[in-house]
């Protein structure tokens, strides 16, 4: 664990083409306290959504076939994940394009290279929302 007093134990299925990210997301995720799956695109995220059952989610938007934005509204459009939290963590300034999904709600957006305790810290953050909001409802 880095920087947090307790482990980080949920379940993130990371989505991003690039085979050394998905390696350093997988590293650090567990290093974190957490159990992963790396999916190469958002086609392969789907066909694993439902048995990993992630309590979060990290996407990339430049991914082969489906992006990542269109991930977060096919996530969004299921009822059984309207709740999910996303975390779009992405290479180029697509700050412009996010804004809709981002809206979708439980949704936030850094790009990669950002401090790696402001993405833990993110995703605490995104879990504990959606927590919040569970209880609420």
């Amino acid at each position: 664990m880095t920087g947090e007093s307790s482990a980080f134990e949920e379940r993130v299925l990371a989505i991003d083409d690039a085979p050394s990210f998905r390696a350093y997301l997988d590293l650090r995720l567990r290093q974190e306290g957490a159990t992963t799956w790396m999916a190469a695109s958002g086609e392969e995220a789907f066909e694993v959504i439902d048995a990993f059952t992630p309590t979060v989610v990290i996407a990339d938007i430049v991914l082969p076939g489906m992006d990542g934005l269109e991930v977060c509204r096919r996530i969004r459009s299921d009822p059984r994940y309207r709740r999910l939290p996303i975390l779009i963590l992405t290479g180029g300034d697509h700050s412009s394009d996010v804004g809709e999904v981002v809206g979708l709600g439980l949704i936030w957006y850094l790009r990669k290279g950002a401090d790696w305790q402001l993405i833990m810290r993110t995703l605490r953050n995104l879990v504990t929302r959606a927590r919040e909001m569970a209880v609420a409802s």
